[in-house]
């Protein structure tokens, strides 16, 4: 995991604690941004990483945490938002998860237990980003599917091995003898077959915009 994606957001106005989770946090290869305020976080000039972790504390001067959870999450609804309060009654907890937050930590806290809680926390949204990163093409041979930014299709055995020949030689066209030799030959194939199998093969793979272009006179080239 690189350390970019291993950003700590701390909004947070005293300063002991703010330092003591840096060094914290630092020393296990965190990159910490701090800030003292609402308005300090929202007026920062440095971008913040697309997801994060973030520790917000309620309490604050001006515009409180809970208020601060309830803006990052009109627009980011990944990133772990950790609620930091002394307020530790049950309505008072309800109220700033339901504001967003995904968990509630009450002050004082153990640096340890927030430490394990703060790496429990990335391991699942680097998930949630690899499957949401997960663009381009996959060829998924034990299924007999491909995925193309997340979107799964099933082939039938016959279709992922014409798909997997067209894609392995997409800078060529593909003729129909090569085709049917990609297959045993006790499966009898013909180029009859061959394009019974790519006609069917272009209706599965036009929903996530893949195409197999015709090249007269000599047979078939995929289209990425």
């Amino acid at each position: 995991m690189d350390i970019m994606s291993k950003t700590i957001v701390i909004i947070e106005d005293e300063k002991e604690i703010v330092e003591s989770l840096r060094y914290l946090l630092e020393k296990h290869q965190y990159r910490v941004n701090s800030y003292l305020s609402a308005e300090e976080f929202f007026t920062a000039k440095a971008p913040q990483t697309d997801h994060c972790v973030y520790l917000v504390d309620w309490n604050l001067p001006g515009i409180k945490g809970i208020d601060i959870i309830r803006t990052i999450r009109l627009k980011d609804k990944i990133s772990p938002i950790f609620m930091v309060s002394a307020y530790n009654k049950s309505d008072q907890i309800i109220e700033g998860l339901q504001s967003g937050a995904d968990d509630y930590i009450t002050k004082p806290f153990n640096y340890e237990e927030l430490l394990v809680r703060v790496a429990n926390a990335h391991a699942k949204v680097r998930t949630l980003e690899e499957n949401l990163m997960n663009v381009g093409l996959k060829l998924i041979p034990e299924a007999h599917s491909i995925m193309k930014d997340g979107v799964t299709v099933n082939l039938t055995a016959r279709e992922f091995i014409i798909f997997n020949h067209l894609y392995k030689n997409q800078n060529a066209a593909s003729t129909r003898e090569e085709l049917i030799n990609q297959f045993d030959k006790e499966m009898d194939m013909t180029a009859r077959n061959i394009d019974v199998h790519i006609f069917s093969l272009r209706k599965k793979i036009n929903k996530i915009s893949i195409g197999i272009e015709t090249v007269w006179g000599t047979g078939y080239k995929i289209i990425l």
